[in-house]
């Protein structure tokens, strides 16, 4: 059938050329306008498509899931039929072989394409991560009868995992990296099991996409849409929110990118407020990696591979084992305060530095409004003390914050917190949190003339922050204050203009 449907007359209208894209678990013929996608009749373990009716069941469970991200890629069920001129290709009938019709897009378009290229601009994948974010927040919760999504779901693959790279092509210093991974696995496991489990019970597993990588990710216009979704296991797309945008940080990590990833996990947190998930982020990082090394290694056990191409995919198992160790064995974290007055460009600073450390990044413009149930985005001013700023609200705010950096500290990620702290009192405090946690804390602070304040707070548009020209002055007429703590953590930071990153952060105590 393969050699049959390269065959430019075995498809339906002007098709002059055949174009095969193969993957470990399909054959994809690309033929004029559309893309044919067949299942292999094969069975890994994690899936099974030996049977005809499988086939076609999974190429439905295909068009209905991804037709949620991608309606405009994926089209209807096609079929393939052996006849006495040769194999042809048209909407399905019973006794085809089924397969997926898509619309096709230029390879170009694809994410990891764009990448390579130099042509995958952040501000596309911020905005593709808070659609992503609505996209979840509109989908059902998993039922907790169901069992997905629970602490026993979510260890069984990552177990299975170790089970199918025993016999992967593995330098000593790779295998003793995936053995102490495997301990480590074991152990978290049950450590989070309750974790697991809470998610479960509060919604936060959900019947997503999947497989949400680079090569999945295609721009249409200037607009990044996701495709290929999982639908052979319903457990491997029932998942935990966390466990999905892990995934596409895992891969631009990977490839080197893990700035670029971080400005796109961070940009799904603050659209998300899943900083909860923070507990488990560690873990599914560790587990993108190591599904990839399995997928590397299938890759090497299947067929003839040139000597080149087999030995690429030996670096890319031993890279995303090495990746993953990194993960479960992290250095002491940072925490960084952001402070400084209105128009100061902490909040830029901290949007260009967070990523670089990495760290989760979290702003006080934008939890002070989700606490009182307002869109970040929706303006909210108030006078100066009052509403959403009066004392008690913004009492609330920082503890939020403080319960946030908690929580990241504490899972051991470092932490970016965005806010004013014009009050010594709370930088101290904060400052003193992170010590508690084991953290190397800073303050930050911004400064800047203050015409040069004045001029960038008239002319903001289209940011969380409500602060206007009266909130600033009232700022600027307060008193300095610096407490014992602040006074050895501190650095100034001049943001007249983009300060350098890596000179900022060799100065970081």
């Amino acid at each position: 059938m393969v050699r049959g449907l390269r065959a430019p007359q075995a498809y339906p209208g002007a098709v002059t050329e055949v174009e095969l894209a193969e993957t470990h678990i399909s054959w994809v013929f690309l033929a004029g306008d559309y893309a044919y996608k067949f299942k292999k009749p094969l069975d890994l373990g994690f899936l099974d498509f030996r049977e005809p009716a499988r086939r076609l069941h999974f190429c439905r469970e295909e068009l209905r899931l991804n037709g949620r991200l991608a309606p405009e890629i994926y089209l209807d069920l096609a079929g393939a039929t052996r006849t006495p001129a040769g194999w042809r290709v048209g909407p399905w009938r019973e006794g085809a072989e089924p397969a997926v019709r898509m619309r096709r897009f230029p390879a170009a378009a694809r994410l990891d394409r764009r990448l390579e290229a130099g042509r995958l601009p952040a501000a596309a994948l911020e905005r593709f991560a808070r659609a992503l974010a609505g996209f979840q927040q509109g989908l059902p919760p998993a039922g907790t009868d169901q069992a997905l999504g629970s602490a026993a779901q979510v260890v069984r693959p990552a177990l299975a995992n170790f089970d199918m790279l025993r016999d992967a092509p593995l330098d000593s210093g790779t295998t003793a990296r995936l053995d102490a991974l495997a301990t480590w696995t074991r152990n978290a496991a049950d450590e989070l099991a309750p974790v697991f489990d809470a998610r479960l019970a509060t919604g936060r597993v959900r019947e997503g996409h999947g497989d949400l990588h680079l090569g999945n990710l295609v721009m249409l216009a200037d607009r990044i849409v996701a495709f290929d979704g999982i639908e052979f296991d319903p457990a491997l797309r029932w998942i935990d929110l966390q466990s999905e945008v892990a995934f596409l940080l895992m891969d631009l990590e990977s490839r080197g990118y893990a700035a670029l990833g971080w400005r796109w996990y961070n940009a799904w947190l603050q659209a998300s407020g899943d900083y909860e998930g923070l507990r488990v982020l560690r873990w599914y990082l560790v587990y993108r990696h190591l599904v990839r090394a399995k997928i590397a290694a299938i890759r090497h056990s299947q067929g003839t591979l040139e000597a080149d191409e087999a030995a690429a995919l030996a670096r890319e198992l031993a890279r995303h084992v090495e990746l993953a160790a990194a993960h479960a064995a992290p250095a002491p974290p940072r925490l960084l305060l952001m402070s400084g007055y209105s128009g100061s460009g902490k909040s830029r600073l901290a949007q260009r530095l967070a990523p670089e450390l990495p760290a989760v990044m979290v702003r006080s413009d934008v939890e002070r409004k989700r606490l009182h149930g307002i869109d970040p985005a929706r303006p909210a001013a108030a006078a100066v003390g009052h509403g959403l700023y009066d004392a008690a609200a913004s009492e609330r705010t920082y503890a939020r914050l403080a319960e946030i950096a908690r929580l990241g500290l504490g899972a051991g990620w470092s932490m970016v917190v965005d806010a004013a702290f014009l009050e010594s009192s709370r930088r101290e405090a904060f400052l003193q949190l992170g010590l508690d946690a084991g953290a190397r804390p800073a303050v930050l602070r911004c400064e800047a003339p203050a015409a040069l304040l004045r001029a960038r707070v008239a002319n903001r548009s289209g940011d969380p922050s409500d602060a206007g020209l009266d909130v600033l002055e009232a700022q600027l007429a307060r008193p300095p204050e610096s407490g014992p703590l602040e006074r050895q953590y501190a650095v100034a930071v001049d943001t007249s203009d983009d300060p350098e990153l890596s000179g900022l952060l060799r100065r970081l105590p």
